[in-house]
């Protein structure tokens, strides 16, 4: 198979489809792509092409919608040259499925493309295949936790919509692929082409905030253990109280050395971080359910005065409280 480091004029985009796929996986960032075509001076060569390539002999390819997504080739038959190579998303559920000549796909072409990523759970496809051993990545929130359990050696990073490490790009859920398939836009033409294909589709060029207004900071109540449910469940009435570790501690009838040992053990997070994720999950909801000031969640949250409200909320979602307020709400 010909690199396509060296290859100038038209790109080939191709998106591997494993069954049971997202069709936004897929259906956004080919738009993205072909707009781009819409948007070349008539006098000049289209600046990419589409291809949809099938993890199985079967060129068809259902989605998790049922709609068959016809595929010009198949990872049995494929020998055409390919700039990016992106693996779309799939039911996590599905995985176990998955053909494993898939990875061995992955593991020959990797050498021969100029980028490979992923959409949503395509990440774990990646990791699977051994191709993101030791970089930064992300994929959906919600399955953030189970990627980096599964592959303690990755650094996984909940918040962006998209990762670039080292010639891997990957991307969080779902509409997360769109975001990435404009910074690769931009990358390839500047921009201001990039800019003019997101007016179009009426989408920000770069997203306000990242992936974690979308989910809980602290981690599904039913994954946690049952020593750091206890804790969750001591400290839920009280977020609006001062809470020392020595409480926490005490509660438990173990001494703060051993407590905040055995409290990093079974969550992966000081009792300190922990308590205050508890406090912006409570201060999320407070924003975006209720009308009360900023204020008055700032003290029912602990927090002490807006400013601390506010500082955490860019710290772990990069927009403030009027920002998620105004995107929750749908009046921004």
């Amino acid at each position: 198979m010909e690199n396509t480091k060296k290859q100038t004029g038209i790109k080939t985009i191709a998106l591997l489809i494993l069954p049971g796929v997202q069709l936004l996986d897929v259906a956004g960032p080919c738009d993205v792509f072909m707009s781009a075509n819409f948007f070349t001076p008539v006098d000049n060569a289209p600046k990419y092409q589409v291809q949809l390539i099938s993890s199985t002999p079967d060129r068809i390819v259902y989605s998790n919608a049922g709609i068959p997504l016809t595929c010009s080739h198949s990872i049995y038959d494929h020998n055409c040259s390919i700039d990016t190579l992106l693996v779309a998303g799939t039911d996590l559920n599905l995985l176990d499925e998955v053909n494993p000549d898939i990875y061995h796909y992955l593991q020959g072409i990797a050498t021969h493309v100029r980028r490979i990523g992923s959409v949503c759970v395509g990440a774990f496809v990646l990791a699977k295949a051994g191709l993101l051993e030791g970089k930064q990545v992300t994929t959906h929130w919600k399955y953030a936790a189970i990627l980096q359990r599964t592959y303690p050696d990755l650094d996984v990073n909940v918040n962006p919509f998209f990762i670039h490490d080292q010639g891997i790009y990957t991307s969080g859920g779902v509409s997360s692929g769109i975001d990435l398939a404009l910074a690769l836009l931009e990358e390839d033409c500047g921009k201001p082409l990039a800019s003019e294909v997101a007016k179009h589709l009426v989408l920000h060029l770069k997203r306000p905030g990242g992936q974690s207004q979308f989910g809980d900071a602290i981690t599904d109540y039913d994954l946690l253990t049952p020593f750091t449910k206890a804790i969750r469940d001591l400290l839920k009435d009280k977020l609006g109280q001062a809470i020392s570790i020595d409480y926490m501690a005490e509660s438990l009838n173990m001494s703060v050395r051993n407590f905040s040992r055995v409290f990093l053990k079974e969550s992966g997070m000081t009792p300190g971080k922990f308590l205050e994720k508890m406090r912006l999950d409570q201060a999320k909801n407070m924003v975006e359910y209720t009308d009360m000031s900023f204020e008055m969640i700032a003290q029912k949250c602990g927090f002490g005065n807006v400013i601390s409200l506010r500082r955490l909320f860019l710290k772990y979602l990069s927009i403030s409280p009027l920002q998620y307020r105004k995107t929750c709400k749908g009046t921004e």
